[in-house]
């Protein structure tokens, strides 16, 4: 049976994020995002790494929920935060639109049988897509963000991890 990491493509690489280009030190929500990001690549990669279809299953419903959850409540909280900001629109869009095909992948995943080849065939274009959005977010969307946002952004994570959570109980 086939893993995650053991792709004779060489699709996934391992590495997730870069560092910010702007050279400013994320703060506040951005660090709490930052995270979770790993986290979340974490779960994801765990998920492929059995040959127990069971345990991928498993394995796949908390990686999905954590990565659902933080792309809504991100939504919600963060990039809401920037509409209205003309500086933003463009971050926004692009942000919108990977978000969108992230909650598509997920949908395509979960239609498919843990237990066959194409499952973590698939996963791994999931985990190369977070991969592709992570390194978006990290090094141009937040730098971009906190600059826009502030001293906002302490608050701000109050108010995201509070969606975060509310947001994950109703993926349960």
């Amino acid at each position: 049976m086939t893993q995650v990491g053991h792709s004779a493509h060489g699709k996934h690489t391992g590495q997730l994020g870069a560092p910010p280009v702007s050279g400013r030190v994320p703060a506040g929500v951005f660090l709490t995002l930052i995270e979770q990001h790993r986290q979340v690549a974490e779960l994801l990669i765990q998920a492929g790494s059995s040959d127990s279809a069971t345990k991928r299953a498993e394995r796949w419903a908390k990686a999905r929920g954590r990565l659902l959850a933080h792309e809504r409540a991100e939504a919600l909280e963060v990039y809401a935060a920037l509409v209205g900001i003309s500086a933003a629109r463009e971050t926004l869009e692009q942000h919108s639109q990977q978000a969108a095909e992230l909650e598509s992948a997920v949908s395509e995943m979960d239609a498919l049988d843990p237990e066959s080849d194409i499952w973590v065939e698939r996963l791994r274009d999931v985990i190369a897509m977070l991969e592709d959005h992570v390194r978006d977010e990290e090094s141009d969307f937040f730098p971009r963000a906190q600059g826009l946002l502030r001293e906002s952004v302490n608050d701000l994570d109050e108010r995201y991890r509070s969606t975060y959570l509310d947001v994950l109980h109703t993926l349960a």
